[in-house]
């Protein structure tokens, strides 16, 4: 039997974390009171909490303001996974620029379980923060979720229905044939689409990734009636900078799917 993990433990590197990410959303640096009004967490906590990542050298305080900033050593965490895409490539960037010419949110994510997982955003205002860093969406209901499993394995991708359509409410269920049909058509066309019912829009596509590396989606999320309006138009936005930032054709990346989704388009 292994070892049950301590909740004490446990809600601590939770916390380590979130205030870590605090930071993702353009903010260049905050007090104590930010993050505890920002969590829910007690101030004295959130005092210890900041004191501590300081003394370890991934944040830094300016005695006058009272303010943290995140350190270089902070933002060198991480920057060792998948270095073609991230240390080495321009991922974060082409997200910036995306959102710049679309003036739309733009989101990374990749599939957790049975779940999707947002990886990285860049949100326009109003977008709120059930699209921040770290927050979920429905796998087989939201556009990341049908881009990413458009290129999984059919039995894999069944035994995934299943599971999900046993354990959720019966209007989120959904027929297994009829999915599997429009996965295939994501394939063919090389893109996902979706609205919920809070008036927005998702056009999915998914990345270029080699064997070893995890499969990501890249997002744009707009009001429903702009998606609808601008389909085509934010297809080929997208299509080109991932090419751009990619540089498939001189990189190597196996996953064939995407690579050739992506030479019909540029």
């Amino acid at each position: 039997m292994g070892k049950s993990l301590d909740p004490k433990k446990i809600k601590s590197a939770q916390r380590v974390l979130e205030v870590l990410e605090f930071f993702n959303s353009d903010r260049q640096e905050c007090t104590v009171m930010d993050i505890a009004r920002q969590y829910g967490y007690p101030q004295s906590s959130t005092s210890e909490l900041l004191s501590c990542l300081v003394a370890l050298g991934y944040l830094r305080r300016d005695m006058w303001s009272r303010t943290y900033k995140p350190t270089a050593r902070a933002a060198m965490l991480g920057a060792w996974v998948q270095p073609r895409r991230f240390r080495h490539g321009h991922i974060a960037s082409m997200m910036d620029e995306l959102a710049a010419e679309t003036g739309a949110s733009i989101l990374l994510a990749s599939r957790i379980g049975v779940s999707v997982q947002i990886a990285h955003a860049v949100l326009q205002d109003g977008a709120g923060e059930r699209l921040n860093a770290g927050a979920s969406l429905r796998l087989l209901h939201s556009a990341p979720g049908k881009a990413l499993l458009s290129t999984n394995c059919i039995n894999n991708t069944k035994k995934i229905v299943h599971r999900i359509n046993a354990e959720c409410d019966e209007h989120h269920r959904i027929k297994v044939d009829e999915f599997l049909l429009e996965l295939s058509a994501i394939r063919t066309q090389g893109f996902a689409v979706s609205f919920d019912e809070n008036g927005h829009g998702m056009i999915s596509i998914q990345l270029p990734s080699s064997a070893e590396e995890e499969t990501l989606a890249l997002t744009v999320v707009a009001e429903a009636e702009q998606v609808r309006a601008r389909l085509d138009d934010i297809v080929q936005i997208l299509r080109g900078a991932i090419a751009r930032a990619f540089a498939v054709r001189e990189t190597g990346f196996e996953n064939t799917n995407t690579i050739g989704l992506l030479g019909r388009a540029v």
